[in-house]
């Protein structure tokens, strides 16, 4: 198997593409690769300096700020947390008085039936009493009862 080298010299005219620059002698191959070997360097040196000045920025921020701010939101949501709570207490109670409520007029309209249960006897009673009397007045009008 043959070199490759020698088969690129081979092919006519193009180990003459060469020439000398700065005192080196150079082909486009080589002046390609370090246009290359020169882009990544500068990338490299652009993105150092990039990140660099990030870094430069996050030290200069103002952590005592974002601190004070912090403390300040905590302070409102604990002050929010005893509000919430407070109406829960409010509602809890609201609800306990309804229920009360509630019993205690049911206890009195389950008295009030009863009155009325014991209101209606007595009318009945007296009702018959009286029916009882006024037949023994039509039967017998001279008896005096």
């Amino acid at each position: 198997m043959a070199d490759l080298g020698d088969k690129l010299d081979e092919i006519e005219g193009l180990k003459d593409k060469s020439f000398t620059l700065f005192g080196l002698r150079m082909t486009p191959t080589t002046i390609g690769m370090a246009i290359a070997g020169i882009g990544t360097v500068l990338g490299a040196a652009y993105q150092g300096i990039l990140m660099y000045q990030k870094v430069e920025e996050l030290a200069s921020l103002d952590i005592g700020g974002y601190q004070a701010q912090m403390e300040q939101t905590s302070a409102k949501i604990e002050t929010q947390e005893r509000l919430l709570e407070s109406i829960e207490q409010n509602l809890r109670d609201a609800k306990q008085l309804t229920y009360d409520i509630e019993k205690r007029v049911n206890d009195k309209i389950v008295r009030f039936e009863d009155k009325m249960d014991k209101f209606e006897i007595k009318v009945e009673n007296t009702k018959t009493e009286l029916q009882d009397q006024i037949q023994k007045a039509l039967d017998n009008p001279l008896s005096g009862n």
